[in-house]
């Protein structure tokens, strides 16, 4: 999927501030949002995704507590987070391209970014209709203790799937955060995305390039690259040669 970031942080803190807004005022809440998100991106496997964001998130307001801020948490996620679904622009042909690979009998793992729980991670996959999909993982805030683009992370997927490196491919759009995986052994493929859809803002800014810190793109192997119909030809034409 691609998305305007700002407008969609934007959205997302406008809708989630009423379920916590006892808490905190607007700006204390939006800086909690980045700074918390923060702690999850850095997350060193300690604890899962989920609990670094939300013991981060509470850490000055012991009047909220743990369960209570979870609760709230899951309340926006069931009640409002469906809104943000007009902020996306589905990707076409990206279910026809999955539903050809399942049928070739290959494992799909959707490793977008796990910093949202189990249940935004399958509204945001229902948004570009992947429930569909027999999926071996789709990874999220509860079941991953490493972020983007730390290797521990693709080590966590390849554990859970039981799959050596060398038999899998990494498709994504980022030349870092998903191309990193070339450094397990991973074949790579970097996807072409309409990038004036996708604009990064402030997450990006703030977060991703904390994440990226000391990285750089030119130091990871990329194996092919271009739109998902190249990206299809690459998987299933024979090779010359």
């Amino acid at each position: 999927m691609l998305f305007n970031e700002d407008q969609f942080l934007v959205s997302y803190a406008t809708l989630a501030y009423p379920f916590l807004q006892e808490y905190y005022d607007e700006s204390t809440f939006f800086q909690k949002l980045l700074q918390s998100t923060l702690q999850m991106i850095h997350n060193d496997g300690r604890m899962t995704n989920v609990e670094a964001f939300t013991r981060h998130f509470i850490a000055d307001t012991p009047a909220l507590g743990y369960d209570e801020c979870i609760r709230r948490f899951q309340r926006f996620y069931e009640e409002s987070f469906d809104q943000l679904r007009s902020t996306v622009t589905v990707v076409p042909y990206g279910h026809e391209l999955l539903k050809h690979v399942l049928e070739e009998g290959i494992q799909v793992v959707i490793a977008t970014n796990p910093i949202f729980p189990e249940l935004a991670t399958k509204i945001r996959a229902s948004w570009a209709n992947l429930l569909d999909l027999k999926l071996s993982l789709m990874t999220h805030a509860e079941n991953m203790s490493y972020c983007k683009p730390r290797l521990e992370y693709y080590q966590a997927i390849l554990d859970i799937i039981q799959l050596k490196p060398e038999a899998c491919l990494m498709a994504g759009n980022d030349p870092i955060s998903d191309m990193v995986a070339s450094d397990l052994g991973l074949k790579t493929f970097l996807v072409d995305l309409d990038q004036e859809k996708g604009r990064l803002g402030i997450l990006s800014k703030e977060v991703g390039n904390s994440a990226k810190k000391g990285l750089e793109a030119s130091q990871y192997r990329i194996d092919g690259s271009g739109t998902l119909r190249d990206l299809e030809r690459f998987l299933f034409q024979p090779k010359q040669g």
